[in-house]
């Protein structure tokens, strides 16, 4: 199930850090209106975004935009050491009001946002040359802890080697009603869903809303669908040994045929090469000392001595 997660921004902060220390993360689809810059250590798994599913290895660091549906996976550790994952999030607005109100300097950063539809994948050697930076943001305080947010992202846009997930830029404004159709979709998006039935939620003409998302997502309401429904079959494909034809009626898709067809378009493989590829990397990994299991995200934070529930 998509669940909408409430961070930042809805207890009237701008931007928010987390820091967790977890057995494993398992998987847990969700979004939210914010970033979410996120850097995972000592896992390994599979990370999910919008219809982007790629393993990912001890060290991770991935930029997911607003409101995209996204989840890391990974089991314990065979040689018991906890994983560590740090969080920031931030919104939009926040970074517009600081570049336009004194802190030009930001505008590079800021220009490099707009390139971002899904997420980024930041490069392996980009991510080890930001770790003194991570490690002084979670021990400071203060205008400290800002000066060192500030300078991370001064670093993310000159990473040449990063992969951009998606491709198609993100518009500087989003209208209401993308927003409404974004947050009615991924809530039904397992369901059968209409261009009728958004138009009918947004309060728009189907022409409408199938133009807004189009020039403001560069995608259709049957793109979105896909990957949303393709992310989920791609847990179960991965996590379950259920039968393919069941994988596509619990992931929404109306047909096997359909499942196949976006499925082949997505991935380039079928959902059995899928499943097979990393039911074998799954395997290899529980069968390696100090190696996880290929899966997703959320966690239990023990920094604190205390047992606290958290999405990633």
């Amino acid at each position: 199930m998509l669940i909408r997660e409430m961070v930042g921004q809805t207890f009237g902060q701008r931007w928010h850090y987390q820091h967790l220390l977890v057995e494993r993360v398992p998987f847990a689809w969700h979004y939210h209106p914010e970033y979410e810059l996120t850097l995972t250590r000592r896992a390994r798994g599979m990370r999910y975004v919008g219809g982007d599913v790629a393993p990912f290895g001890e060290l991770d660091l991935t930029l997911v935009a607003p409101n995209q549906a996204h989840t890391w996976q990974a089991q314990s550790r065979a040689d018991g050491q906890t994983q560590e994952v740090q969080v920031i999030f931030f919104t939009r607005e926040w970074l517009e009001q600081l570049t336009t109100g004194g802190l030009p300097e930001l505008t590079g950063f800021a220009d490099w946002l707009r390139k971002v539809q899904q997420g980024v994948v930041m490069s392996e050697s980009c991510t080890r040359q930001l770790l003194p930076l991570f490690d002084e943001l979670h021990q400071s305080r203060g205008l400290d802890r800002l000066s060192c947010l500030l300078r991370i992202f001064g670093q993310l846009p000159r990473d040449q080697a990063a992969r951009l997930i998606g491709g198609a830029p993100s518009p500087e404004y989003q209208d209401k009603r993308v927003e409404t159709a974004l947050a009615w979709l991924h809530e039904h998006y397992r369901e059968p869903v209409t261009l009728a039935d958004l138009a009918q939620v947004t309060r728009s003409s189907e022409a409408t809303i199938k133009r807004l998302l189009r020039e403001q997502l560069q995608d259709s309401m049957t793109g979105l669908l896909a990957q949303l429904r393709i992310g989920h079959a791609c847990n179960l494909l991965i996590t379950t040994q259920m039968p393919i034809q069941l994988v596509a009626e619990e992931s929404g898709f109306p047909s096997p045929s359909h499942f196949y067809k976006q499925f082949g378009l997505a991935k380039a493989m079928s959902p059995a090469a899928f499943r097979k590829r990393y039911h074998l990397r799954r395997a290899m990994q529980e069968d390696a000392p100090g190696m996880q299991s290929a899966l997703v995200r959320t966690g239990v934070a023990l920094h604190t001595g205390q047992q606290k529930s958290r999405i990633i």
